[in-house]
């Protein structure tokens, strides 16, 4: 065993029960005395306390729901930017119908309604084609005049649907009704009226300025009705007979 001495340790403090403690301070005595009335209901009378409980509970919760609807709506984006065929932005339509998502799949439905699947397809020779060309027009008409109201708090959005009302208004001028050849799908004054509404909300813009000129062209009788003829002559084509079935000699 080595004999070599070892160093002597301090020994614990040592605290004379007869020794002053020090005193606490004056804040950790308002913080004891504090608690301890706020446990007992001294400080605030319990419905307060519960009052407080509920409002920090509510303001965790908003919390939560925040990021959580965040997260939520970065979702829904990704699913609307996923969509491509018709059908796909019928049902997204159908499903968030009370969602921007949903009303921007409206939008490009109306879009396609208008555009490929209906002016692009007017000058077809296939009467039936041309038929379903027609009723797409308006029903893109019918879905862009509602959707003026929808994106009444996005001023791009709307001023691109009262275009569109105008559009297809004006495109429809001169194509009779379904067996009424003296009444007509468009109505002149409907498309002055959407023209209108299209001058006030781009007035300076070349959209809003080429819409008050067409108002102004379609406010005149003489022009207007040089309008339906033309629509008329250019839209409305005589059904061709088959040459697959020579006709009888006489």
């Amino acid at each position: 065993m080595s004999t070599e001495q070892k160093p002597t340790l301090p020994s614990p403090a040592h605290h004379d029960p007869t020794e002053a403690r020090p005193e606490p301070t004056a804040l950790a005595r308002w913080l004891s005395t504090a608690w301890d009335r706020f446990k007992s209901g001294q400080l605030l009378s319990y419905p307060v306390m519960a009052l407080l409980l509920i409002l920090i509970a509510g303001t965790a919760f908003g919390i939560w729901l925040y990021y959580e609807r965040k997260g939520a709506a970065s979702a829904k984006w990704a699913e609307w930017d996923a969509l491509s065929s018709l059908s796909e932005l019928n049902e997204y339509a159908e499903n968030n119908s009370d969602t921007l998502q949903g009303r921007l799949a409206r939008l490009e439905i109306a879009r396609r309604q208008l555009g490929e699947d209906g002016i692009a397809l007017l000058s077809s020779p296939d009467p039936a084609t041309r038929q379903s060309a027609i009723a797409n027009i308006e029903k893109a008409r019918e879905a862009f005049s509602k959707l003026v109201d929808e994106f009444s708090d996005n001023s791009i959005a709307k001023v691109e649907c009262l275009m569109a009302c105008a559009k297809a208004e004006a495109i429809l001028i001169g194509m009779p009704k379904e067996g009424q050849l003296e009444q007509f799908r468009g109505d002149p004054a409907k498309a002055i009226e959407w023209l209108d509404k299209l001058a006030q909300a781009a007035p300076d813009t070349p959209w809003g300025q080429d819409a008050q000129k067409l108002s102004e062209t379609l406010k005149n009788q003489n022009t207007r009705q040089q309008v339906i003829t033309l629509q008329a002559s250019v839209y409305v084509m005589p059904s061709l007979p088959s040459l697959d079935n020579p006709s009888p000699r006489p």
